[in-house]
């Protein structure tokens, strides 16, 4: 909805047509039928000046060139624009917005330097505008909100992505702003985020590829979107401090004001939350240029990449979630003293019973700690209320304080690898192999994100997630290209399962597969496969699978041209070394309904990362469609970029 000054000066613009219509001449026109000389000064000054083309009033305006060379805003909601062309027109922008820092507020806060503050104050710099010239306002709402945010210095936030969670796998960024105080939790936050309720992986792929969700800038405190990621959601944090200075940041901090409550179209591959928060970035140093850095896809690991590229970037801190925290510590203890610890949690055991367990002192204060932070974890999902939570805490609480301080050594666990160490997420893999006794040479592109196979490094472990993934082979027997795969949306969480903890793995993907139909022929089938099951850490540190699968098939050589019928499925994914992943795998499925088929199939692939964006796959499978095999070995060379 338009704000106050938009609809009045339009009706005041209408009233004077009609007063200069139909008044008598020896009248004088109303003080606000005149046009404001100052105005028209200020005007023809930013016209010389080419305030419409700097980059800063690109940046505030969120202006990038479209296709045909145009600007055009990357939002989209007309609450932003003071001209009716203003998402496309940057100079009838900044004239509009001169025009109404002449028009007179109603009432406090509807002033053109309480809604776009940041705009407000750098045409009044550039312009030199006598304030005394324009008409007096009140901006409580903003300077109450403002003056609770001391804008010291800026932090860019990396939650890591939830690989429960299809909303979460792509990771996140924010901006927290400090001032003076040494604790981080009384900061605020800028943020933009996708507005979602949907769980399903599919749907939600559909609609933030193609734009089904409204984003929105928020400020905030920084303590809420700790809980909200850190502890409830088992999302690791690192913190990059920028390099801006305490008027920068206070710009941004202005930037951000405007920005709440505005909405924009929202779509994974590039208009996403890290792509947005670059705009506040550049709204404190517009020079820097990151929004023309980025490529067709953005994602957060990208952006950091580009920040740290331009030098904005100090080395991150990294903040272990709370689930962190506690997997690393029952991961010193053997499996009698994890239940003991979940017993203690639960208030199964009294904390006294310690005394009686011959558990070494390390022990004892290694079950303490993570029965005490579970119990945390507890109250933080409501799932204990607060007057239970307080009886278990303070007998646990005080059972650890009779223990002393932890050895500096028992929870040195090693940091993860930095978001910004993980390959690129688009791939190119070429190669070539044999199927069934007949060459072939391979072309793979896999544009978004990452494969199971992939290296781990800056990436969750056990996660996929991937779109558009195609591979074409070219059969060298008759020199023919085929289609081998062409997966719209390929998405799989592999979620070990611990003594806390009990989540699901899932998986959903849909495309075109080549398989072995009954006769032990290759054809293209189009298929929908969907699934769910368990995972656990196997003692090498690596995941151990199982799932119940349905899969559904289309395609002219099935009778009746479509078939569904149920599967399972297992698997180990193992990481032998830094450079050496080996995923063992092996499958059966049962298709009664539409075909009469039995598919299994069992596969061993490796990859060897050769450097962050190069790697060699070498894969093998083996496939009995009734009484036929079909066998395949090939070899993958993988680039990143």
């Amino acid at each position: 909805m338009p704000g106050p000054s938009r609809v009045v000066a339009p009706l005041s613009r209408l009233f004077c047509f009609f007063v200069l219509a139909f008044s008598v001449p020896t009248l004088p026109l109303p003080a606000f039928c005149q046009t404001d000389p100052y105005l028209e000064q200020l005007q023809k000054h930013a016209i010389l000046q080419k305030l419409p083309d700097e980059r800063t009033w690109e940046v505030l305006l969120h202006y990038t060139r479209t296709l045909t060379g145009n600007l055009k805003s990357r939002i989209d909601d007309p609450k932003f624009f003071l001209a009716r062309d203003g998402r496309t027109n940057p100079q009838a922008e900044l004239m509009a917005t001169l025009g109404e820092m002449f028009v007179p507020p109603r009432k406090d806060g509807e002033y053109t330097a309480c809604r776009f503050p940041a705009r407000y104050d750098w045409l009044s710099a550039k312009l030199r505008i006598d304030p005394t010239r324009l008409p007096a306002y009140q901006c409580s709402e903003r300077d109450k909100s403002l003056g609770a945010v001391e804008a010291n210095s800026a932090v860019l936030v990396f939650p890591v992505g939830h690989i429960n969670s299809p909303a979460s796998m792509f990771g996140h960024t924010l901006i927290r702003i400090d001032g003076t105080s040494k604790s981080n939790l009384i900061s605020y936050a800028g943020n933009y985020a996708a507005i979602t309720t949907d769980t399903n992986g599919f749907v939600y792929a559909w609609k933030g590829i193609f734009g089904g969700y409204k984003g929105y800038y928020s400020l905030m405190p920084y303590y809420i979107k700790v809980k909200e990621y850190n502890d409830l959601e088992h999302r690791d944090m690192w913190e990059y401090r920028l390099r801006l200075s305490e008027p920068e940041v206070k710009k941004m901090l202005s930037h951000i004001w405007e920005l709440q409550n505005i909405k924009s179209s929202y779509y994974f591959l590039d208009e996403n939350c890290s792509y947005n928060l670059l705009f506040l970035i550049e709204a404190a140093r517009p020079e820097l240029h990151l929004t023309d850095r980025t490529g067709v896809v953005v994602l957060p690991t990208q952006t950091i990449g580009i920040a740290r590229e331009s030098g904005i970037l100090e080395d991150p801190r990294y903040r272990p979630s709370q689930g962190t925290r506690i997997r690393n510590i029952v991961s010193l203890l053997d499996s009698d003293a994890q239940q003991w610890a979940r017993d203690l949690a639960y208030g199964a055991r009294e904390p006294a019973s310690l005394d009686q367990s011959g558990r070494p002192a390390t022990d004892k204060i290694a079950m303490l700690d993570a029965a005490i932070e579970f119990l945390q974890f507890r109250l933080a999902r409501k799932e204990l209320e607060q007057d239970a939570f307080n009886k278990s805490y303070l007998k646990l609480l005080a059972r650890r304080s009779a223990l002393g301080a932890a050895p500096q050594e028992l929870y040195n666990f090693p940091e993860p690898s930095r978001p910004e160490a993980g390959h690129p997420t688009t791939r190119i893999g070429l190669g070539g192999g044999e199927r069934s006794g007949e060459g072939y040479l391979s072309l793979e592109l896999q544009p978004e994100l990452h494969a199971l196979l992939d290296p781990d490094q800056g990436y969750l472990k056990g996660a996929q997630i991937k779109f558009f993934d195609a591979a074409l082979d070219y059969r060298l027997p008759d020199h023919g290209f085929r289609l081998r795969t062409l997966h719209l949306v390929d998405i799989l969480s592999l979620t070990p399962r611990d003594i806390f903890f009990k989540p699901l793995s899932w998986k959903v993907n849909t495309g075109f597969d080549t398989e072995p139909l009954r006769d032990g022929t290759d054809h293209l089938i189009y298929r929908l496969n969907t699934g769910g099951g368990f995972a656990v850490s196997s003692s090498f540190g690596g995941i151990w699978y199982t799932m119940g699968e349905v899969d559904a098939n289309i395609g002219s050589g099935l009778r009746g041209d479509a078939t569904i019928g149920p599967g399972l499925s297992l698997g180990a994914l193992e990481q032998l070394a830094d450079w050496w992943k080996l995923h063992l795998a092996a499958s059966g499925f049962w298709y009664r309904l539409g075909d009469d088929r039995t598919l299994v199939k069992i596969s061993a692939d490796q990859n060897f990362r050769l450097a962050q964006n190069s790697s060699l796959s070498l894969l093998f499978s083996l496939s009995f469609a009734n009484s036929h095999r079909t066998d395949d070995a090939s070899l993958r060379w993988n680039y990143y970029f």
